[in-house]
């Protein structure tokens, strides 16, 4: 389990990186304090006004099961603009067998992940998002919510980087995303 609880905030625990591959406002995933699920720390990314793209990757996870799960708690707000998703975060994975390693949708047809419950709510409709014409979470989660995903048959035996992807535009900041009480079923970390 990842609670984020290991460390002092904003530390990120040993095995979790976060960059931004578009850095916007330079500001980088982190823990907080502010919002947790579970005292005191989560992983947490504030939406920036302007445009950005940043990542938060867990780096080494071994797949060891056709029946792996990953579960979190996820709360996020982030802005509609005009009627439109512009920005959202989505979970992404890189495998080495898989799509030569570059990372992809969970719900990608090769990666072969599928939700159970607390899914993408709405498709980002937006020709200047990074994310344009992807399923994502975005809008108002009105606090946290179950997320659980099936990891599917087709990572097993590989070791894997899961990447949080927060993509934000050029509309107003808001709140951003909060994720805590992480678990990998079927899965191993270092």
């Amino acid at each position: 389990m990842e609670n984020w609880d290991s460390v002092t905030a904003p530390d990120l625990p040993r095995g979790w990186v976060a960059s931004n591959p578009d850095p916007g406002d330079g500001v980088l995933w982190a823990t907080t304090t502010a919002m947790s699920e579970s005292a005191p720390n989560n992983a947490y990314i504030r939406e920036q006004d302007g445009i950005s793209d940043k990542v938060l990757d867990r780096t080494g996870v071994s797949v060891i099961s056709a029946s792996a799960t990953l579960s979190f708690r996820n709360n996020f707000n982030m802005k509609m603009s005009g009627g439109t998703f512009c920005g959202g975060f989505v979970l992404e994975v890189s495998a080495p067998n898989i799509g030569g390693g570059h990372f992809l949708d969970i719900r990608d047809p090769q990666v072969g992940g599928s939700f159970v419950s607390g899914g993408y709510n709405v498709l980002i409709d937006c020709p200047n998002s990074l994310l344009n014409g992807r399923m994502a979470w975005s809008g108002d989660s009105n606090g946290y919510i179950d997320t659980v995903i099936n990891l599917g048959p087709n990572l097993v035996g590989q070791t894997v980087t899961f990447r949080f992807r927060m993509v934000s535009d050029e509309a107003v900041a808001t709140r951003g995303v909060h994720i805590d009480n992480l678990v990998f079923t079927g899965a191993s970390c270092p």
